[in-house]
């Protein structure tokens, strides 16, 4: 069996990376280059930036509620890791699959860029899920007197992302423009107060 261990350095390696696949998404912006209407040229670029702006604030999204996981695991074991760094292995393709999906709207291989961009995301989430699922059922790794209503209600939570990327996945089949519209609900859902916060609050009442 492998020892347990407190979950600093997991902690750390994660905000890192996270860190570093967000600003990785600048690199694949276009860069015009041209000596009159700079503007225009960048303007006629815009799926590439509305690309980056949505992946970028989902990357956002998975550091805010992988540190609010966190706030509920104590302590980490061999698989434990191996299942983070797989969800860190997907968050870091965003750049690339980013950049792929922007190269090729309006173009005849848009399709199977964007089902890659979706495809990445699905994965991305459900490894987050399994990486929760595995710590919540080991009592060892969870905090002390930890409220099983409350993280049988953050399992339910969770599951959203996945569902509605997978609904977008399958929505690209038929329409790539209308494949976002599951993405936004999910921007939109994560946006509000949602039930970790309040118990963020509750731990923390200052």
């Amino acid at each position: 069996m492998y020892n347990h261990r407190p979950t600093d350095r997991l902690e750390y390696f994660s905000d890192a990376v996270l860190a570093i696949a967000a600003t990785l998404l600048a690199t694949e912006l276009p860069k015009p280059e041209t000596e009159t209407g700079l503007l225009q040229e960048i303007v006629k670029q815009w799926p590439a930036y509305a690309a980056f702006a949505a992946s970028f604030l989902f990357i956002c999204i998975a550091w805010v509620n992988h540190h609010n996981m966190f706030i509920y695991i104590r302590q980490t074991d061999q698989y434990l890791l191996i299942l983070n760094i797989l969800f860190l292995m997907f968050v870091t393709l965003q750049s690339f699959t980013t950049g792929l999906l922007a190269h090729h709207v309006g173009k005849p291989e848009e399709r199977t860029a964007a089902l890659i961009y979706h495809g990445t995301l699905v994965m991305m989430t459900l490894l987050y899920n399994c990486t929760w699922w595995y710590a919540t059922r080991t009592d060892e790794l969870l905090e002390e007197h930890a409220d099983r209503k409350l993280i049988r209600s953050l399992s339910k939570e969770y599951v959203i992302a996945p569902v509605l990327h997978l609904a977008a996945l399958i929505i690209c089949l038929w329409s790539v423009p209308f494949s976002i519209i599951p993405v936004l609900f999910l921007y939109i859902y994560f946006a509000l107060p949602r039930l970790s916060e309040k118990r963020v609050k509750q731990k923390n009442p200052t």
